[in-house]
C-alpha cells in the first residue's frame, strides 16, 4: 500500500511540473513624449518608453487629426524607447494618438494623448502632492513652476488601481498655489464640507490609519508624483501627512490650502 501511495503522489508531481506558469501577456508604457507643432510646418515626433514580460511583436502609434480616421504608423527602436512621427497638419488642427504594443497573446495601448498645432504644450512637471489628510479627507497639490497649469486629463490614482479624480478645463491652478481637493465622503449632505465644487471633489475615502498609495499623473499618464505607503508599518497620521521643501515627507498638522509647516516626524524620504 505504502509503494501504492508513493507511486501516486509522484506521478502528479511529474504532471503538476508540466504546467507552464501563466506570463502576464501585456504591455507597459512610459515617457510618453511628443515635440511641439508650433505652426502648420512643423511634424511631430513621438517618443515611448515600452516594457513586457513577454516578446512584443508590434508597436505602434496610431492618431486621428480632428476625429478623422485613425491612421497607423509602425514605431522603431531609439535608444530605450521608440520613435514615430506624424506629419505636419494645418494651423490649430487636434490630433489625438495612443500608443498599441502587441504582443501574441494579447494587444495593450497606452493612455490618449493630444496636442493642438499652434498651441505651446502646459509643462506639467512642477505639479506635486503637497499634503495628504486622512482625519479630514483632503489631497492638497501645489504648482512648482512658473506657469499656469490647466488640470484637464491630469489624474490622481489611488492604491494603484482606482482613478478616484480626473482634472477639467475649468480648473487651473496658478504658479506657486495649491488646489485642495475634498473626498465625495465629506461633501455629501451634513457632510464637513457639504457643497464643495464638484470639480474638486475626489471619489472614495482616505484612511489616516491604514497603508495608502495616492499617485498622480499628466494627462498622457506619465508619473508626476507617488505618495506609497503600501510597503512601510506607520502608526495613524495624528493629522497630515506633508511635503516639505527638502522634499521629505512628515506627519504635521493639517495646512489645507497653504504651505506646509515644519514636520518633526519623518514618514519617508
Amino acid at each position: 500500500m505504502k509503494k501504492l501511495i508513493i507511486a501516486s503522489v509522484a506521478a502528479i508531481l511529474a504532471l503538476t511540473a508540466c504546467v507552464k506558469d501563466i506570463v502576464y501577456p501585456y504591455a507597459t508604457f512610459s515617457k510618453l513624449e511628443n515635440t511641439i507643432a508650433y505652426d502648420e510646418t512643423e511634424a511631430v515626433t513621438v517618443t515611448v518608453n515600452v516594457s513586457a514580460l513577454v516578446n512584443i511583436e508590434a508597436i505602434n502609434l496610431v492618431y486621428t487629426v480632428n476625429d478623422g480616421e485613425p491612421v497607423t504608423v509602425e514605431m522603431h527602436p531609439q535608444g530605450k524607447g521608440y520613435f514615430a512621427t506624424i506629419p505636419a497638419q494645418a494651423m490649430d488642427a487636434v490630433v489625438n494618438y495612443y500608443i498599441e504594443a502587441i504582443t501574441a497573446n494579447a494587444t495593450s495601448t497606452s493612455a490618449i494623448a493630444s496636442y493642438t498645432v499652434g498651441v505651446i504644450p502646459i509643462d506639467f512637471s512642477g505639479l506635486k502632492i503637497n499634503e495628504l489628510n486622512g482625519n479630514d479627507k483632503f489631497i492638497e497639490l501645489v504648482n512648482t513652476g512658473s506657469s499656469d497649469i490647466i488640470m484637464k486629463g491630469v489624474t490622481i490614482v489611488k492604491d494603484a488601481s482606482k482613478t478616484i479624480w480626473t482634472g477639467t478645463e475649468d480648473v487651473v491652478v496658478k504658479a506657486g498655489k495649491y488646489l485642495l481637493l475634498y473626498s465625495d465622503n465629506v461633501t455629501g449632505s451634513g457632510g464637513a464640507q457639504e457643497g464643495y465644487p464638484t470639480e474638486l471633489v475626489f471619489s472614495g475615502g482616505l484612511s489616516a490609519s491604514k497603508p495608502v498609495r495616492v499617485q498622480l499623473f499628466d494627462p498622457k499618464g506619465n508619473s508626476l508624483d507617488d505618495f506609497n505607503l503600501l510597503t512601510l508599518l506607520k502608526s495613524k497620521a495624528p493629522a497630515s501627512y506633508g511635503c516639505n521643501a527638502d522634499g521629505k515627507w512628515y506627519y504635521q498638522d493639517a495646512t489645507p490650502g497653504a504651505k506646509n509647516i515644519d514636520g518633526t516626524d519623518v514618514v519617508f524620504e
